[in-house]
């Protein structure tokens, strides 16, 4: 049966792979990391609205490849003049999600962002105004 253990191990290691095709979301720290993980969390520190709301972000930046595709879904967001590559989502009125670039060259076209291929974001903040 050692073919069938081979087989099954591509079939994870493909899986993996695919898994990497999606945008690629990083943390500025561990705290922010532990509030996008933890539900329980999340709420104790943002209220529920907001909790939820970063849930459903969060599961739509999973679901796509390129920050362009979150337009295309009608999904909304800001760009924060302050900094090029700078995004906030609304989580309530008051509270954000802060994202930014995560490439080391931030993909262009002309003067703009080319969001097509912006494949990769950090969190930066969560919360009130930066």
């Amino acid at each position: 049966s050692a073919g069938m253990r081979g087989e099954l191990q591509s079939c994870t290691a493909m899986f993996a792979d695919n898994r990497l095709m999606g945008l690629e979301v990083a943390f500025r720290s561990r705290e922010l990391r532990s509030t996008c993980e933890s539900p329980t969390r999340a709420k104790r520190e943002l209220g529920d609205a907001a909790a939820a709301a970063l849930r459903r972000y969060l599961a739509d930046l999973e679901a796509v490849e390129t920050v362009a595709e979150l337009t295309e879904m009608g999904l909304e967001f800001e760009h924060c003049g302050s900094k090029v590559g700078l995004i906030r989502f609304g989580l309530s009125n008051e509270q954000h999600l802060f994202c930014e670039v995560n490439h080391h060259h931030v993909p262009m076209s002309g003067e703009a962002i080319d969001w097509a291929k912006v494949t990769r974001l950090k969190v930066v903040h969560i919360g009130g105004d930066l």
